[in-house]
C-alpha cells in the first residue's frame, strides 16, 4: 500500500512537472491555455473551501472575472492590447451588484471572499505574465516564467529532505507541525545555490537578479505554504482538492508560487 501510494505520487508529480514545463517552453499560447485552466481550477477549489465556512463565493462571476483578468494580462503583453482590464473592472462591479440578488446569506463575507479569491489566485498568475517583459530582454522568455517554479520545487524538495534528516526545531508548530527550521534553512541554501548556478542561462536577468529572486522565493514560499495550511486547518481539511493524486489540489501545488510571484513582480518593478 505504501509503495502503491508512493508510485502514484511520483507518477502524478512527474506528469505535473512535464506538462507545466512543456507548456511554458513550447509556445506562449500553450502557457496561456494551461494557466487559464489552472486559474479556473484554483478558483473552484477556493470556492469549495469557503463553503466549509458557510460562505458562498459567487463562483460564476469569480471565474469570469479571474479569466478576464488573466486574459487581459496575456493580451497586454503578447499583442499590446490594453482594454481587457477595463472589462475586468466592469465585471467586478457587476459581481458586487449581483450579490444583492443572490439571497444566499452572509452577503458581506460572500463578496469579500470572492474578491480575495481574485487577489489570491488570479492576480499572481496575471503578474507572472509580466515578468519576462519587465526584464532586460523585454520579450517573452520562457526561462524567466519557469524560474520561480524551479526555485520553489528545489526549495520544497530540499526542505523536505533536510527536515526529514535533521529537523528538530519546529518552524511554526501551530500551523504546520511537520516543518522545521533545519528544513527551511536546508531548502533555502539549496535554492540560492541553484538560482546562482542557472543564472548564466537566463537571458535578461543579471546574476544579482537571480540571487535576489532566489532569496525572495526562500522567504515568501514558506509564508505561502503556511498561509494555505492555515486556511485548511481553519476548516479542518487535509487537501484543497484531489486533482493531483498524492499531491492534493491546485492550491496545494501552487500555494508557494502564487505568494512568491507578487513579491518578484514588486522587485522587478523597482529594479527595471
Amino acid at each position: 500500500m505504501i509503495v502503491s501510494n508512493f508510485l502514484k505520487r511520483a507518477i502524478s508529480g512527474l506528469l505535473f512537472v512535464v506538462v507545466l514545463t512543456g507548456c511554458i517552453f513550447i509556445h506562449p499560447i500553450c502557457f496561456y491555455v494551461l494557466f487559464f485552466i489552472i486559474n479556473i481550477l484554483g478558483l473552484l477549489e477556493f470556492g469549495r473551501m469557503a463553503r466549509h465556512m458557510n460562505i458562498h463565493v459567487n463562483l460564476f462571476f469569480c471565474i469570469v472575472c479571474g479569466s478576464v483578468l488573466f486574459t487581459a494580462g496575456f493580451l497586454h503583453n503578447y499583442i499590446g492590447y490594453k482594454d481587457g482590464y477595463l472589462y475586468f473592472f466592469i465585471l467586478t462591479f457587476i459581481m458586487a451588484i449581483r450579490e444583492l440578488y443572490r439571497k444566499k446569506g452572509n452577503g458581506f463575507q460572500n463578496i469579500a471572499f470572492s474578491y480575495y479569491a481574485l487577489l489570491y489566485i488570479s492576480l499572481p498568475f496575471t503578474l507572472l505574465i509580466y515578468l519576462p517583459y519587465m526584464s532586460n530582454s523585454g520579450q517573452w522568455m520562457p526561462e524567466i516564467i519557469f524560474f520561480p517554479f524551479l526555485l520553489v520545487w528545489v526549495n520544497d524538495t530540499f526542505a523536505y529532505l533536510s527536515g526529514s534528516l535533521l529537523g528538530k526545531h519546529k518552524l511554526f508548530p501551530r500551523i504546520s507541525p511537520k516543518k522545521s527550521w533545519e528544513g527551511a534553512i536546508g531548502g533555502g541554501l539549496m535554492t540560492i545555490i541553484v538560482g546562482l548556478c542557472v543564472a548564466p542561462y537566463i537571458e535578461g536577468y543579471r546574476v544579482f537578479d537571480t540571487a535576489v529572486i532566489s532569496c525572495i522565493v526562500v522567504v515568501f514560499a514558506i509564508y505561502g505554504d503556511l498561509l494555505e495550511s492555515m486556511f485548511k486547518r481553519s476548516i479542518e481539511i487535509k487537501d484543497s482538492g484531489n486533482i493531483l493524486p498524492g499531491h492534493g489540489g491546485i492550491l496545494d501545488r501552487f500555494d508557494a508560487v502564487i505568494f512568491t510571484i507578487p513579491a518578484i513582480f514588486v522587485y522587478m518593478e523597482f529594479m527595471y
